[in-house]
């Protein structure tokens, strides 16, 4: 499993795509918190760009799948069902960062063979390219969405893709009700199964304890 304290915070949330009753994908959103984004690692000072205007942000990571719809090293702008299936996950996304939210920015780092898919969803570049650590030291890009300008630009420039991410709204019920750890989960994933929680810097570990008022974290962290 691959997970950080950034997946034990309540705002985060994972969407997950599913086919004939199996996962095909998965995207987690993490909003900006005093514990900053993931891509702090290595885009911190563009990401500060953006909070000195005040910026509302968040990042999407953990984009995946385990099925052979995601194999192969092929670029999504070369793989028409793989398309839909991101593309449709990212609608759900969009709206939930837009209309749930009420986010600005939409950020992201991908690899430079995927460019293309994003300049199509009219991402912007944010930095250079850079080395990724926390990826192997895979190459990666920054990038964003201005979430408050998406929809006229995508209205001028691409109808189907404006009827297709803003036409049709994502129902509020599906925005909401979305699930949160209890305490023996969070002891379960950041305990059990890695040392997460016990490495914590204290300052982190007191932001983590203030997202989670009613648990009591003496004993979940021995």
């Amino acid at each position: 499993m691959r997970f950080s304290i950034y997946n034990a915070l309540p705002q985060t949330t994972t969407f997950v795509a599913v086919s004939d009753k199996t996962v095909v994908a998965t995207a987690t959103l993490v909003p900006d918190s005093s514990l900053g984004l993931p891509m702090d690692e290595i885009y911190h000072p563009e990401l500060e760009a953006f909070r000195m205007n005040n910026k509302k942000l968040c990042e999407i990571s953990m984009l995946a799948s385990d099925t052979d719809l995601f194999r192969g090293g092929v670029s999504m702008m070369l793989n028409a069902k793989k398309l839909f299936f991101v593309f449709y996950l990212f609608k759900i996304i969009l709206d939930y960062a837009r209309d749930y939210l009420k986010l600005d920015y939409i950020c992201i780092t991908i690899n430079p063979k995927h460019k293309l898919t994003y300049d199509f969803l009219l991402f912007k570049d944010m930095g250079i390219l850079k080395s990724y650590d926390h990826a192997n030291g895979a190459p990666a890009i920054a990038k964003y969405l201005d979430l408050v300008s998406a929809e006229e630009k995508c209205k001028k420039i691409n109808e189907g893709l404006y009827k297709m991410f803003f036409v049709k709204k994502t129902a509020a019920d599906k925005l909401s009700g979305r699930f949160v750890f209890g305490p023996q989960d969070l002891k379960y994933f950041f305990v059990e199964k890695s040392d997460i929680f016990k490495s914590l810097p204290p300052a982190q570990l007191e932001y983590l304890k203030n997202c989670y008022p009613s648990f009591n974290f003496s004993q979940l962290i021995p």
